[in-house]
């Protein structure tokens, strides 16, 4: 069994919790962490459960609370090479966590009781990864892409045959367009650096589609140039165009955790979202 449970995405904070059978990691730690535990416990679980932190990259959305769980949890932080560098520098203000490892490039990582495969993705930051996470005893699998610019010929591949996919479905093309942001940010977003659209999103996980494949969760959708319901129904009409008959399908919220999805496509156990305050900050 694995299951998959997002604890908060968008661009004020991203984190997803990963069980596999013998043990758990999370994949991100863009909260602190006081938030970080409100948002555990509304899961269910605790920090001391957790055994690592695999980052996508250094953007503080995703590493801002890295070095302090890790201080406080001795939680090993992984990352690409360019990522445990960059920690500390350029854009990412945060420290570098004292456990730092590095992923192995083209190749395998055992992480516990998982093994984590990469593939860099186009946006503007030194290395990103979308990972693939196996649980070694089951073998059920997990893609995640978060910040993706573009799609690259080589993540179609990597995420061949997986029991769940979490892509980021960021922007409404046309919500972005007509928005207040001024037109450079507008292009940063839009370009091949920055966020895949929801039509993006959805013709990639539509291209992913297998008898196998039992659920879907959107991630890092902007507060102002989305909404959950377009996120959703443009993924949905793809995966039903493509065969994809199953119901599995969410939209993560920057506020509080979602129900965890497991590799059978059911949700595996309720989240207390009144334990969280709406108000919280990362």
């Amino acid at each position: 069994m694995l299951r998959v449970t997002v604890l908060g995405s968008g661009s004020r904070g991203n984190a997803i919790l990963i069980d596999g059978t013998d043990g758990a990691v999370l994949v991100d730690a863009g909260f602190g962490p006081r938030s970080l535990v409100r948002r555990l416990n509304a899961a269910g679980r605790r920090p001391e459960e957790i055994g690592a932190v695999l980052l996508t990259h250094e953007h503080t959305d995703h590493a801002s609370g890295a070095a302090a769980a890790s201080a406080r949890w001795g939680w090993p932080v992984y990352g690409s090479a360019g990522t445990l560098d960059a920690l500390g520098s350029g854009r990412s203000a945060d420290a570098r966590p004292s456990d730092t490892r590095a992923f192995v490039d083209d190749g395998v990582t055992t992480v516990g009781g998982f093994l984590v495969e990469t593939t860099k993705v186009p946006h503007d930051a030194r290395d990103c990864r979308a990972l693939v996470v196996t649980d070694t005893r089951s073998g059920a699998r997990v893609g995640i892409a978060m910040d993706v610019g573009r799609v690259p010929d080589a993540l179609p591949v990597a995420f061949e045959r997986l029991d769940l996919i979490v892509i980021e479905s960021n922007h409404d093309e046309q919500m972005l367009a007509r928005g207040p942001y001024p037109w450079s940010l507008k292009q940063r977003i839009s370009g091949g650096l920055g966020h895949l659209s929801n039509g993006a999103a959805a013709a990639f996980v539509s291209g992913c589609v297998h008898r196998g494949l039992r659920g879907v969760l959107l991630t890092h959708l902007s507060e102002t140039n989305n909404q959950p319901t377009l996120a959703v129904e443009r993924t949905r009409e793809a995966l039903r165009r493509a065969g994809w008959s199953r119901d599995a399908l969410s939209a993560a919220s920057q506020q509080v955790p979602l129900p965890p999805m497991a590799s059978t496509g059911e949700a595996a156990w309720l989240v207390h979202a009144s334990q969280l305050s709406l108000g919280l900050s990362p």
